[in-house]
């Protein structure tokens, strides 16, 4: 039995360039290699499914890098933070200017929605800039319910000022190009380390596992499962690590890598 770790965004999706679901062929490959009994996981800093992916029958969910993980329906991690947490992250962004975005299973809470950094960050991700509705945007520490917060910043300078502040006490995600921003959570997992986690649970070899990535959040994944797979639109430092570069998420990626890793054993 094999597993394969599906990041979303650049790799099965891309909302900027209005792809906000993979190809058919994409996902009847997918469906084939699973009938074989294998294994298909989505293993994202997302915190749910997006629309476009719904209809594809996955095993399980590593979600918001690792701090939610669900698998053939059975909760398995759900580390959400903390209120003191939570007051600790509001005091610094509000420190070094970050604009903070919570998400928890159940809400969001963010209290600048039309500023410049959250619409951009809407556009990447969702692939529009309309107005999100039913968002708290009043609020306290002791009102949110969040298992993630995505914090943007205007400069690289106060994002690491503001990370080595929390790094002690929370697991974080840092990305100091293109969109500058964090992803926070409660210290635990991260991407790679929960796919881990996961593969050996189910008791498949190293060998065994698979991951398709193009972010900075991808390498600790690759470096932990036996073949990474970066995307042609990839970073270049992930690219570096990578055991194979396939072509772009929207120039058919991920097929192309199915068929020269599985490519006889699919129908």
């Amino acid at each position: 039995m094999k597993i394969v770790f599906f990041d979303i965004d650049g790799t099965l999706i891309n909302a900027q360039e209005g792809m906000m679901q993979p190809r058919h062929q994409t996902k009847q490959v997918l469906k084939d290699f699973q009938k074989q009994g294998n294994k298909i996981v989505i293993a994202s800093a997302r915190g749910a499914i997006p629309e476009g992916l719904k209809d594809i029958p996955f095993d399980g969910y590593v979600l918001c890098d690792g701090h939610y993980i669900i698998y053939n329906n059975e909760i398995l991690v759900d580390e959400v933070l903390t209120t003191p947490e939570i007051q600790k992250q509001m005091e610094v962004y509000q420190k070094y200017q970050g604009r903070p975005m919570f998400y928890g299973h159940h809400g969001e809470w963010c209290d600048c929605l039309d500023d410049e950094l959250i619409v951009k960050h809407r556009v990447m991700f969702q692939g529009t800039d309309q107005r999100p509705a039913n968002v708290v945007e009043r609020y306290e520490a002791q009102d949110v319910d969040a298992i993630s917060c995505c914090v943007l910043f205007e400069t690289v300078e106060q994002m690491w000022k503001a990370y080595h502040e929390l790094e002690n006490d929370m697991t974080i995600v840092a990305y100091d190009h293109g969109l500058i921003r964090m992803d926070v959570y409660h210290k635990g997992f991260k991407k790679g380390t929960a796919c881990k986690y996961l593969y050996q649970k189910l008791g498949i070899d190293q060998k065994d596992t698979y991951a398709f990535g193009d972010g900075v959040n991808d390498m600790e994944m690759f470096e932990l499962v036996g073949h990474g797979i970066a995307m042609g639109n990839a970073v270049d430092r992930l690219k570096n690590i990578a055991e194979f570069v396939t072509d772009y998420v929207d120039c058919a990626g991920i097929d192309k890598a199915f068929y020269k890793y599985f490519g006889k054993d699919l129908s």
